[in-house]
């Protein structure tokens, strides 16, 4: 009796333990926003936006001059949307709108970030695209880098969508942790599952997914293994690099194959339908 009462304490302890660590590991945000689209001289609207359960997001809408399209952007675990003006700038130098965002306890925006909050945030930021300014599903775009890979492939499922891209993104949180924790059973303990592997072959629209060989954050390995699950169609398109190298941002190549994916006609039946 002993024995199974120290078990099950133990696990109940390991459990409260992993629940600690993935929130600690997971998510790294920022309230200080020290720069704004003004700072690399591009007009910009700040907006709000209200979350389907009450929290309140900061988000930053970049209009293009005659624009091609619209990317909703799913930045990462670190900082807030002013970390992201570089990438801001090499949307809006294709001629893109650009709607990035805020997570919940991120920047300006309100609460704390959770698996499910994140996904009802990129559901609040589609949202308001549709309704306030007038975008068609089909002229738009989702970018996820990162942890922000895993919200924009769950958005996928839920909204209807034009394109999809995933840059460094990673498989599931359970790839994550059996790659850190080999010999813990943390798979069966996390709460944080961003499953993006599970979903990838749900999703029929183009996807585009870009990963560093040498990222020594999310290894390679993750890209490839969406890849493959993936529905067509689906282009996959390594680099050499590491998780935040600009040599995504600044290779001629990485920016024709980005700018070619982007602006190419969605053709007829291939907007993504989804239901929550």
């Amino acid at each position: 009796m002993k024995t199974l009462l120290f078990i099950i304490i133990s696990l109940v302890l390991l459990k409260l333990l992993v629940m600690f660590m993935e929130q600690k590991n997971l998510y790294y945000p920022s309230r200080d926003i020290p720069a704004s689209p003004a700072n690399i001289n591009l007009p910009y609207e700040e907006v709000y936006f209200r979350t389907r359960d009450g929290e309140t997001l900061h988000a930053w809408f970049i209009m293009a001059k005659k624009p091609a399209a619209t990317v909703l952007y799913c930045h990462g675990n670190a900082g807030n949307i002013s970390h992201r003006l570089h990438r801001v700038k090499f949307f809006n130098d294709m001629g893109i709108n650009v709607l990035i965002f805020d997570y919940r306890g991120y920047g300006k925006s309100s609460g704390r970030p959770g698996e499910k909050g994140l996904y009802h945030d990129a559901q609040a930021a589609y949202d308001y695209l549709i309704a306030e300014k007038n975008i068609k599903s089909q002229d738009l775009m989702v970018y996820g880098k990162s942890l922000g890979g895993a919200v924009a492939v769950d958005l996928c499922l839920k909204r209807e969508v034009g394109k999809l891209i995933l840059e460094s993104t990673f498989a599931s949180s359970a790839e994550v942790a059996k790659e850190i924790y080999p010999f813990l059973p943390l798979t069966l303990l996390l709460t944080q599952k961003y499953n993006s592997l599970k979903k990838i072959d749900k999703i029929s629209i183009p996807k585009l997914i870009v990963h560093g060989r040498d990222d020594e954050i999310i290894k390679f390995r993750h890209s490839k293994m969406l890849y493959e699950k993936a529905a067509e169609p689906k282009k996959h398109m390594p680099f050499t690099g590491g998780h935040n190298d600009e040599v995504f941002v600044t290779s001629k190549e990485y920016r024709d194959i980005i700018k070619q994916f982007l602006l190419a006609p969605v053709l007829p039946g291939l907007v993504q339908g989804g239901s929550e």
